[in-house]
This record gives C-alpha cells, structure tokens and sequence, in this order.
C-alpha cells in the first residue's frame, strides 16, 4: 500500500485504546471527531484495544461491527484512509482477531493488509511517498496476547520480516527508509526514559511483574515537557530483541505504543523516539480530561515532530456521561493496582486495632 505527501507533509493520527463495548461513550467519539477535525490527518492507525468485554458482545460478528464502524466513522466519513493494530484485549469480544479483521476489511477507507506467514494479525508496511519516490514507511505491528508470560512481545518471525522488508526497500532505493512504527504493547527499553527512586518519591509509580518492588519517575530531561506518567509501563515479560534489531540500522526513527492508558511521552533511546500515546477511550479507566491521540507529522524532508492532543484543550471540560466518567477515574488500573488499594483499605482497621491494643497494655 502506498499513501501520498500533500503539501510537503504527511500526517498521522494515532488512537490508542478507545477499548468500547456495545454501546459507545459519545465522549469518546466527540474527542476523535475533533481531533480529526482540527488536525485533517492524512492517515489514521487505530493501534489496538479498540474493543474488548465478552458480555457485551458474546462473539456476534454484527455487534462487533455495529461498534467498529461508530468508532471508525469519523475518519471514513470524511474520506481519510484508516488502518490499525491489534491489542491484548480486542480478542475478548469472543472474535478472532483475524475475523475482526474481515469486519475493517468491509469498512470504506481501509487500507491495512496481514501479512502471511507470520505470527499475529494485520502485521503490514505502508509506503509514503512523494511522487515516485518513498519518502518514509509505517510499519504496523501486532505485539501479541499470549497470556501465559504476562503480556506478550514482538515476535522473532515478525522481527525477520521486518528486517527482510527493511533490506528489500534499502536495496531498492539505495538507502535505508527513513521509518515509524506502531504498535499495541511497549518495547522494554522504554524504561531507558525513566529513573528509579525510592518508594514515596513524589509522582513516583511502582513497578510491577518485572519490575516488582521497584518505583520509577520519568527522566524530566529525557520525555517532553508536557508528558506525563501515572502508571508503571506494561511491558512484556521478555526482551525478544525487537528495539535491537530496529536500532540496528537507523532506519526507524519513532516507535509509539498505547495499551497503559494514562501515560502519554515520548523521548529518544539511542536514536530511536519512543512514545506512549494515552487512551482515547471513555469506558474504561483513563488519565481524566487528558485523554487523547497523537499525531505524527512526516515532513518531505525526512525530518519529522509529534504531539498529543488532549479532550480538555479540543473539547472542553465537560463530559456528557458525568457518572460513567466518575466511576472510571476511580476504577484501579489493573490487578496490581486493585490489590494495593484493597490493602491500604484493610491497612486502617488493622493499624487502628494495633494502636488500640498497644494504648490499653500501657494504660
């Protein structure tokens, strides 16, 4: 597939983890209806969670693509190309992911492909060029759902098919392409954004999986000034090599994630700009009114910035569903998260007894 530069730029609209059930949030849709509207994206990659919640769908192929089509509407309806990933959750609707991808398939604008042969589903490259010439590549990738080693990676099938696919295009061209890649979970390297510090440290989140008992910060002169990080990064359980083999010939020049809804930066790890892009989705936990997507903006002379773009400041400060909203800035981030309120709340009666016991043994 092959898009084109307009006016010496190319813009992409990242939407990470709008994760909805049957019944859409209109907040959701109002932040990427004027997201969109605001920035006339050339191109937008919704990067996986788009749906999720068994109980809301029980594998009904007409439900799934009832939600799938009010979430993408807005990029279709104004006749922009769209593709995506897949996430650790979009499987939970009781359809494959390669089903799923039949139902984007139907959908007017789509301009993915799967690549066979491969581990993971939609694993495609997206040509950018200005007139005949290829000015960067997109690469979209499936980070995987395996459940049995926490969340899952890249894996080393898909990372030779990048490689072979980097090799073929810098043999074509005579150069390596400059490019940018979007995909659901993290590489583990995004941790080089970040400091360890001690437990209590203001802002500090903690670390869970493997990174349990450690607490970390983000590098304030590493990440952008206005990024912000209020859980630990999800990352997967192995290190497969994939930052290392996109490193390794300088090709890719950003990688950028969703799947931890309420982190949003992005900073360079040895050449390469990583970056969280927040979720934009209002029926499941979120960073509040600072939800949002990112734009990447490819410029024809290789070069390139992004940014998020955040409800508060494109919608305003009001929401329609006032108690979904509610409840979901209270909902913890996930089982970590949800066991260490629970034992903070029983932490109180018990230092309470204690403190009775020991006043009563003195008195």
């Amino acid at each position: 597939m092959q898009l084109k530069f307009k006016n010496n730029q190319f813009k992409i609209m990242q939407i990470a983890d709008t994760q909805e059930g049957k019944n859409v949030s209109p907040d959701t849709l109002a932040l990427i209806n004027a997201a969109i509207e605001k920035e006339k994206p050339d191109l937008v990659v919704y990067s996986g969670d788009q749906i999720w919640n068994y109980a809301s769908f029980k594998g009904n192929k007409d439900t799934v693509k009832s939600v799938l089509s009010k979430l993408i509407e807005p990029a279709y309806s104004r006749d922009i190309p769209f593709t995506i990933c897949f996430g650790n959750h979009d499987r939970q609707v009781g359809l494959s992911n390669e089903e799923q991808f039949e139902i984007y398939r139907s959908l007017p604008c789509f301009v993915g492909e799967s690549t066979e042969g491969i581990d993971g589903c939609a694993n495609h490259v997206i040509e950018i060029a200005d007139g005949d010439e290829i000015k960067f590549l997109l690469y979209c990738i499936d980070s995987n759902t395996s459940l049995k080693i926490g969340y899952d990676n890249v894996h080393a099938n898909q990372i030779e098919w990048y490689k072979r696919t980097r090799d073929s295009y810098e043999k074509k061209c005579g150069r390596v392409i400059p490019s940018i890649v979007i995909q659901h979970i993290p590489v583990p390297e995004i941790f080089e954004l970040m400091d360890e510090v001690k437990k209590g440290t203001k802002g500090a989140v903690q670390g869970f999986r493997n990174h349990k008992g450690k607490w970390f910060t983000l590098n304030k002169d590493r990440v952008n000034p206005t990024g912000f990080m209020k859980e630990s990064p999800a990352d997967p359980m192995e290190n497969s090599g994939e930052f290392d083999a996109m490193a390794e010939k300088g090709d890719v020049v950003g990688m950028y994630f969703g799947h931890d809804h309420i982190n949003s930066f992005n900073g360079k790890v040895r050449g390469i700009d990583l970056g969280y892009t927040q979720g934009a989705g209002f029926h499941i936990y979120g960073p509040g009114l600072d939800r949002g997507v990112r734009m990447i903006n490819l410029n024809i002379d290789g070069t390139f910035e992004t940014y998020d773009l955040r409800y508060r400041d494109i919608v305003g400060k009001k929401v329609k569903e006032k108690l979904w909203y509610a409840f979901y800035q209270i909902m913890p981030t996930n089982v970590y998260d949800a066991v260490s309120r629970i034992v903070k709340i029983l932490a109180i009666p018990v230092a309470i007894a204690v403190i009775t016991i020991i006043l009563k043994l003195i008195f």
